[in-house]
């Protein structure tokens, strides 16, 4: 945990001692192009098994849908317990349960797994298909008013 510095909007250590704060740190460093430290400050050490910090960035950085799916992402449960929460995206028709952990009963990290990040993929792609169904098969030249279709009107928790 050395080396934590201000996350965009406030102090990361203090966002990553509740378990709601945790997602919302991740986001903004997202949103910020922080990939590195996203991944190094909240994510947990089995996540790090299981994805590496490359893998990590060019998932999350190699893609413009990513980044819009992980901006439109809501924490619609957090269940410390069990050591879950739910993020929900209707317009990516996105709804998932990503693991919690915590660390030396000091902080809250997210326990993304390798299926976390083929699931969002997945959302992504079926996401950007779906646009382009419906600018009528054109891939990257969207008429100058267009607005992105969403995937659902509701969450798959139904909120």
């Amino acid at each position: 945990m050395g080396g934590l510095a201000d996350a965009p909007g406030g102090d990361l250590r203090e966002a990553l001692r509740d378990p709601a704060g945790v997602f919302p740190a991740f986001r903004d460093l997202i949103r910020a192009g922080l990939y590195a430290k996203a991944y190094s400050a909240c994510l947990s050490p089995g996540a790090h098994r299981q994805v590496s910090q490359e893998e990590f960035q060019i998932a999350f950085s190699g893609f413009e849908g990513i980044r819009r799916l992980v901006e439109s992402l809501r924490l619609h449960e957090v269940n410390p317990g069990a050591g879950r929460i739910r993020l929900c995206s209707p317009e990516f028709g996105a709804s998932r349960r990503i693991g919690l952990v915590r660390l030396r009963s000091e902080i809250w990290l997210l326990d993304l797994t390798r299926e976390d990040l083929e699931y969002f993929r997945g959302r992504t792609l079926d996401w950007f298909r779906h646009q382009v169904r419906r600018a009528d098969g054109w891939h990257f030249a969207y008429p100058p008013d267009w607005s992105y279709a969403p995937k659902a009107r509701r969450c798959g928790c139904g909120r």
